[in-house]
């Protein structure tokens, strides 16, 4: 009996529950708000438990001009001094066409690689202009280029 009463309880007030939720805004900017790179390469630090290279990243240097009317975003890239894991030599092995690049979006949004260009966190060939498309979270669509401009050693 109390388990039919407890049951009846709560179905009567899911009603009262559900009458003061709103439909919230969905968010409808589809917008690239920055972008950078990374270099990964093999340190020389081993996992202790597989054995295998523990991956370092170097963050590259980016000033980036963004259009958002042409929807195009220039990228100038200045690979950093030599320091630390970091060595000359590997310096010398960034190469613009594999680069782990990343985006910052608008609130909620969703970005697809288009027509070939790489998946964001995912070595890939910059030498051309590459296309994503952001999707805002109302479902609002837009397709962006992302253009390195300048790649400086």
């Amino acid at each position: 009996m109390k388990i039919i009463s407890k049951l009846l309880l709560f179905l009567f007030s899911i009603p009262l529950l559900t009458a003061c939720w709103d439909e919230l805004p969905a968010y409808e900017d589809a917008e690239i708000t920055k972008v950078g790179f990374y270099h990964r390469f093999a340190g020389s630090g081993t996992d202790a438990i597989t054995g295998e290279p523990i991956m370092v990243e170097t963050e590259l240097s980016c000033q980036y001009e963004i259009n958002s009317e042409s929807a195009t975003v220039y990228v100038d890239v200045t690979v950093p001094d030599a320091n630390g894991e970091f060595t000359e030599a590997e310096r010398n092995n960034v190469q613009q066409s594999k680069l782990w690049g990343y985006f910052n979006v608008s609130t909620a949004a969703k970005v697809t690689p288009i027509n070939g260009a790489p998946a964001l966190g995912t070595p890939g060939d910059w030498t051309t202009p590459q296309e994503y498309q952001i999707m805002a979270a109302n479902g609002t669509t837009k397709d962006w280029t992302v253009i390195i401009r300048s790649f400086n050693k």
